[in-house]
């Protein structure tokens, strides 16, 4: 791993343990903790020197630091053969209750810190996904962002819980083990410091490998997830047209590429263990054999006693070399979600806010091509909507309608020309400001599971009255279906409104809609799903709604064209045609050829896309 590699690796941890905040006293009790727990699995090497220097009747009983504590503080050195076996009883009780508290300490604190620093990162994560641009959404695609917040976030839960806790743990205590070596026996000791850097290079070259594939399991995860959340939703289609072979081998080709994946990870990480492994008991052997083949004057219990502190060193080191995996696995996946987290919001630099606009709505030249685009998708867009005044926009399918009324809203930003709501450049609006003026129904209902009376009331109109959202039900011709659910207001509608109809939903919509009571009302195809009763009720109900709001209405339903009092034909992103009814009609021309055939498109008609 480069140096710079190694500074991105720690720059990420250390962003990532930035989230400690308040957190500091309880991670510093844990590391206290693990401390305790490394320097009494120490002591337990040190132990058996006591215990096999008492059994052996050597004269240097208090040689060791156990041994030594013990007989200072609770007896002498002359201490009998029966006080002696009190006190290694007694010593290793106290070694036992000091290993039990540390590991509490460590463990439970640690998880504490660990779990709040990943409790953060997902709100981070999900707090970015309702301020990114809807050009983010376009270009990516649900599993891939959905597995942001499910698996990249649980490969970091393994780097910050599991992770921190066994490098500190087993760190500390391997650590503890090197220096009570070197207390004892420095010049041997530094038998193990030449397979150290052996042990390094392979580590090195492990943790390349693991982040190298982690970055691709992340991807396959996405893949993953997206095949099967678009089967799952649309398991009607699925079925009907006899997709699920197709479907299958998707989804299977996808887990496959997952599945070599995570058997690479799985292979290094097997492989690497038994190495390091092979590398330190050499280094034990070469140990073994220098300390027997000497006459260092050692007891039989201090020979031992550096044996087992040697022998120890196994178990963290292969503890640190199998955690690497999870570390970079982690490592990737913070990265993921840092770019993220670190992408652009939706830009809002306005500062200017109002209670309520008037609503007049003015477009001037505007046009605007998609990101990564060449291609206008609006051309040279002009024309005013005063307050009260319903601007209705007319076209075939990919004319440009719908990205035009999402302008307004700022969901995209448009390049040249200006939009001005109330004589003011929207952009000079603040965006939540802007918003608040807007109410908008489109064709693609967007419920909550969730009650009724949620949906209605939802968001910012979450202070709602009961009466103001039934009135807003009555308006919208919702009440009867509500009052005749089960549970009426406080029925749940399941997933995306999975337990009504399609006409249903879109009723809840417009209730929103109504209740929100903003100054500009956006209306895309917001009738569709409705049978001509209910559109004629829902109709009737907008007529009062519509006064003394800008209403925007894109619909292919005569009987909502034909009262506008401004219509807007489009062609290919351009504005073809403008007047009212009549007048459109008496040119004989575009809006008159649509209007003859009820705006629906022939077979021969070029749709621009």
């Amino acid at each position: 791993m480069s140096k710079q590699s190694r500074q991105s690796d720690w720059r990420i941890y250390r962003r990532l343990l930035s989230n400690l905040d308040d957190l500091w006293p309880l991670f510093i009790v844990s590391i206290c903790g693990y401390l305790l727990y490394s320097a009494s699995q120490v002591l337990v090497a040190d132990w058996s020197q006591f215990v096999i220097d008492t059994l052996s009747g050597e004269e240097r009983v208090d040689a060791g630091i156990v041994s030594g504590f013990m007989l200072r503080y609770f007896g002498s050195g002359d201490a009998s053969t029966k006080a002696l076996h009190a006190m290694i009883a007694v010593s290793v009780l106290m070694l036992a209750i000091m290993r039990g508290f540390g590991y509490f300490l460590g463990n439970y604190y640690m998880s504490v810190v660990s779990n709040t620093i990943v409790h953060k990162l997902r709100c981070q994560v999900f707090d970015k996904m309702l301020i990114v641009p809807s050009s983010y959404y376009d270009k990516s695609s649900t599993g891939n962002l959905l597995a942001k917040v499910t698996y990249h976030v649980s490969q970091v839960t393994g780097a910050a819980t599991d992770a921190i806790k066994i490098i500190i743990r087993e760190g500390t205590y391997a650590i503890g083990l090197l220096a009570y070596l070197f207390y004892k026996q420095w010049e041997m000791t530094l038998i193990f410091m030449v397979v150290l850097p052996v042990i390094g290079l392979l580590v090195n070259w492990v943790g390349k490998q693991f982040r190298r594939i982690s970055r691709k399991i992340q991807d396959s995860v996405g893949d993953v997830t997206q095949v099967a959340n678009e089967a799952i939703g649309g398991y009607k289609e699925v079925r009907l047209f006899g997709g699920r072979d197709y479907e299958s081998t998707r989804f299977e080709v996808s887990s496959h590429y997952n599945l070599r994946q995570n058997l690479k990870m799985a292979f290094y990480s097997a492989i690497s263990s038994p190495i390091i492994q092979m590398l330190v008991w050499t280094a034990m052997a070469v140990l073994v054999w220098v300390a027997l083949d000497r006459n260092t004057g050692s007891t039989a219990g201090e020979f031992v006693a550096y044996v087992s502190a040697a022998g120890m060193l196994a178990k963290p080191i292969r503890q640190l070399s199998e955690v690497l995996g999870i570390v970079q696995k982690g490592l990737a996946a913070c990265e993921d979600l840092y770019e993220f987290i670190d992408s652009p919001d939706e830009p809002d630099h306005g500062h200017y806010t109002t209670q309520r606009a008037r609503g007049k709505i003015e477009f001037r030249d505007v046009s605007f091509a998609y990101e990564g685009s060449t291609q206008n998708v609006l051309s040279n867009i002009s024309f005013t909507a005063m307050p009260g005044e319903t601007v209705a926009l007319v076209g075939l399918s990919g004319s440009g309608k719908s990205t035009l009324v999402s302008l307004i809203a700022r969901f995209y930003e448009y390049g040249a020309g200006e939009i001005l709501l109330d004589d003011v450049d929207i952009k000079d609006y603040r965006l939540s400001d802007l918003r608040e003026q807007i109410a908008i129904v489109t064709q693609q209902v967007t419920l909550f599971n969730d009650t009724v009376f949620n949906n209605i009331a939802y968001g910012g109109l979450a202070g709602a009255s009961s009466e103001a959202v039934e009135r807003a039900a009555i308006a919208a011709n919702a009440i009867e279906y509500i009052t005749a659910l089960p549970r009426g207001m406080e029925t749940v509608v399941g997933e995306d409104g999975v337990m009504l109809s399609g006409g249903q939903r879109q009723r809840l919509a417009i209730a929103r809609a109504i209740l929100k009571d903003a100054p500009v009302l956006i209306l895309d195809e917001a009738t569709s799903a409705l049978d001509n009763k209910a559109e004629f009720y829902i109709q009737e109900a907008l007529q009062s709604v519509m006064e003394d709001r800008t209403n925007l209405v894109i619909a292919h339903r005569l009987s909502t064209i034909e009262s506008a009092d401004l219509i807007l034909v489009m062609e290919g992103g351009r504005i073809v045609e403008r007047g009212n009814h009549g007048e459109l009609l008496a040119l004989g021309q575009h809006y008159a050829a649509l209007h003859a055939r009820n705006f629906k498109a022939e077979p021969d008609d070029e749709l621009d896309l």
